[in-house]
């Protein structure tokens, strides 16, 4: 089973573990920079780190897997991924971000690097995501849902045909 890691959408954390506070005009650059900071945890494999970039009843949606809804549950599914795969890099570009008054999305693509723990070569995946954000009263911009899925054929599977 293919897990991908990412769930990218909020791919702009700067501070890693850390919500992004904005100012009047700013609110995208808080988003980029909870899209970097979840790029970076992601590319450490720091399950804590990404956690703590969603609202306490945040939804992660990644591959292969059921929904990973609340913190704890997001900490556990990247904790566990970290244990079966080895992350060799990972890029996140956005290609749209909208933003309308406390909430926004986030959608883009993603590149990254895997190995499997068990051994063989590395896979390089490339795919999309769509992150749901919200802000709170004091500022806060927080991943509320994010999905991402590849752009790979299941293992096994053959490419399809463009």
């Amino acid at each position: 089973m293919r897990l991908v890691a990412v769930v990218v959408g909020v791919v702009a954390l700067a501070a890693a573990g850390m919500s992004a506070q904005s100012k009047p005009g700013g609110d995208e650059a808080a988003i980029a920079k909870i899209r970097a900071a979840y790029q970076a945890a992601a590319g450490t494999q720091d399950g804590a780190a990404i956690a703590k970039l969603y609202a306490p009843d945040g939804v992660a949606m990644h591959p292969n897997a059921p929904a990973a809804k609340g913190r704890a549950a997001i900490e556990a599914f990247h904790k566990a991924f970290g244990q079966q795969w080895m992350m060799h890099g990972i890029t996140i570009t956005s290609t749209a971000l909208k933003v309308s008054g406390d909430t926004a999305y986030d959608v883009g693509t993603y590149k990254q690097g895997l190995m499997s723990m068990k051994g063989g070569p590395q896979i390089d995946d490339t795919g999309k995501y769509v992150v749901l954000l919200k802000k709170d009263a004091s500022g806060n911009w927080w991943v509320t849902h994010s999905i991402s899925n590849s752009d790979n054929p299941p293992s096994g599977a053959a490419a399809p045909k463009k």
